[in-house]
């Protein structure tokens, strides 16, 4: 309900609660009247329910969406970290290969540095 409509409806309970009291007691027209107000007052109870679930479910919305860009960021982190994981040893690789495979020119392995590195490094097919 927007806010006019909201206003209004308070208003006309305030009327009907003001025009009450004039109204003869045990009177059909008060009991009429008091029926009348009886259903404006469910009304509005109606109204606030349905706002605050509309407030509720836009509150869980919120949050889970929240949520799914925190679980975003961790996957982009991780995924980060595991790259990292491969990238990083193969520079590490590349370059102690290059600058040993410069040293030992000779095409023996003389060094105790690079031999110790060389059997270091991991494996392939052949």
């Amino acid at each position: 309900m927007d806010g006019k409509t909201k206003i209004l409806l308070e208003e006309v309970i305030e009327t009907q609660l003001n025009e009450l009291s004039d109204l003869e007691t045990g009177s059909k027209e008060k009991t009429a009247a008091i029926n009348d107000l009886a259903v404006l007052y469910r009304l509005k109870i109606d109204e606030n329910k349905s706002e605050m679930e509309f407030d509720e479910k836009r509150a869980k919305h919120a949050a889970d969406w929240k949520q799914s860009n925190e679980m975003e960021k961790e996957r982009y982190f991780k995924l980060g970290i595991v790259a990292a994981e491969v990238v990083i040893p193969l520079i590490f690789y590349a370059f102690w290969m290059r600058r040993g495979f410069k040293f030992e020119e000779t095409g023996t392995y003389t060094s105790t540095t690079f031999r110790g590195l060389f059997n270091r490094f991991r494996p392939t097919r052949k």
